[in-house]
């Protein structure tokens, strides 16, 4: 039995005593993008490119019925997507996307059926290497709504096309206390407890056991006192740059967006320099080249491992993740009473999502319905 296409894709090649390179692979054919293996953005332009050249969209009358979903993913992803602050993300979700949408799929088979069968077998592993979460298959069919939405007001298809999205996850609300917060710097440096109360089991004596990671711990302490997300932290380097942000150690100013770079929803605002993260900002700008969190003088491009050992070291579960920093960050603020158009403004959060997820935590939540059951 042949065995069955995989469609056009991108792919690692390794090769020995060679760097590996991405190759664009169709059916026999295989076409080298020039790009390294860090260059993987590189090689996503490359394949839409490939895409577009290869292939060009029938749309007939515009008819749902008359216009295959995969013309749709390949003009938005060719027409609209270049010009987001993201483009690589639009590629990695059209890639899952045709799996199940692909040719000879039409507009008028996304449905409500079809959604949810997506959805489903996304989960369940059958569509992409391994099984995802559901809120990552709906972000995929979030980028499927917005291409058919975009070829609607194109006028490549007469009428919208729904997409029926999977119910939103309800909005994380783990964060640190301020043990926990202790306890996982210290199992970043290599700190753990070696010593225990028999009676209470609470840890008397800590000791260093382990070689300490001092880019996982400014990166710990960066989103504690800043409420900086984890992409803005591991971008921040020490001078101006379009790349990402920026610490302004002489004028205490806090940059989280690189110069030039463009605003997209998840806003990240200048900041002052929390009075907290200061005098080590000063510190680390003495002992990096680079920016706060590198390693052997180059800025890590994701904190997964470095993390995680760190966590299991402070005996912290799997939610603990580094979005948690952000939550902690936010949360210790409306404890201590910040007015919340200033957290909003802090974090580059809207004022909605700050009473909607954080509300809660503000000394003066409900304050007025408490004084009434006194009489006041």
């Amino acid at each position: 039995m042949p065995r069955k296409s995989m469609g056009v894709r991108k792919y690692l090649r390794k090769r020995r005593g060679r760097p590996p390179v991405w190759v664009i692979l169709d059916g026999g054919a295989e076409v080298s993008t020039g790009c390294s293996e860090a260059e993987s953005a590189g090689a996503d332009r490359f394949l839409e490119s490939y895409l577009a050249q290869k292939h060009k969209p029938a749309w007939r009358q515009g008819e749902p019925h008359e216009v295959m979903v995969a013309d749709v993913l390949l003009f938005y992803a060719t027409e609209r997507a270049p010009q987001m602050a993201h483009p690589e993300l639009v590629g990695f979700h059209i890639v899952h996307l045709l799996e199940f949408f692909g040719a000879p799929k039409t507009c008028s088979f996304v449905d409500g059926s079809s959604c949810r069968q997506y959805v489903a077998e996304r989960v369940a592993g059958k569509i992409g290497k391994r099984a995802v979460k559901e809120a990552t298959a709906g972000r995929e069919l979030e980028t499927l709504g917005s291409a058919l939405n975009f070829a609607f007001k194109e006028k490549k298809l007469v009428i919208p096309v729904p997409v029926t999205l999977p119910r939103k996850a309800q909005a994380r609300e783990r964060w640190l206390r301020r043990s926990e917060a202790a306890a996982l710097l210290a199992g970043a440096l290599g700190i753990t407890a070696t010593a225990y109360d028999i009676e209470t089991r609470a840890p008397v004596k800590w000791g260093r056991m382990f070689r300490p990671s001092y880019h996982v711990a400014r990166f710990i302490l960066i989103g504690l006192y800043s409420g900086t997300r984890h992409q803005a932290i591991l971008r921040l380097r020490w001078g101006v740059n379009s790349a990402g942000g920026w610490f302004d150690v002489v004028n205490q100013i806090l940059y989280r967006r690189g110069q030039g770079e463009r605003e997209t929803n998840k806003r990240r605002p200048p900041v002052p320099i929390p009075e907290n993260l200061s005098p080590h900002v000063r510190r680390w700008r003495r002992i990096t080249m680079v920016g706060p969190v590198e390693y052997h003088g180059r800025l890590i491009a994701k904190e997964r491992k470095g993390f995680a050992r760190a966590r299991e070291l402070a005996g912290l579960s799997e939610d603990v993740t580094p979005h948690v920093l952000k939550h902690t960050c936010i949360t210790w603020m409306m404890q201590r009473g910040v007015p919340i158009w200033e957290v909003a403004g802090f974090s580059g959060t809207s004022e909605n999502i700050i009473r909607k997820v954080y509300g809660h935590h503000h000394p003066d939540h409900l304050n007025a319905a408490i004084k009434r059951f006194r009489g006041q």
